[in-house]
């Protein structure tokens, strides 16, 4: 009785229908497990370009202010 069994079992696991049934089955459920789990990735923000202000132009030395107070040499 067994060894039919264990016979019967053998030619079912090696036919080629029920093995590509299964190899099918086993992709469609991992890509619903994909579909379901899937998660879109927020969009990366973009860098904007900076403009930068024109450097001001080097003023020259006030000649009448040697402390560098600013307040006109006084």
């Amino acid at each position: 009785m067994l060894a039919q069994l264990l016979s019967v079992l053998k030619n079912v696991l090696t036919n080629k229908l029920v093995i590509t049934c299964a190899i099918i089955v086993f992709l469609y459920i991992n890509f619903v497990w994909f579909v379901a789990r899937y998660h879109k990735k927020p969009p990366a923000p973009k860098r904007r370009a900076v403009v930068r202000a024109p450097e001001p132009e080097a003023a020259p030395a006030d000649a009448g202010n040697a402390d560098g107070d600013g307040d006109g040499g006084e």
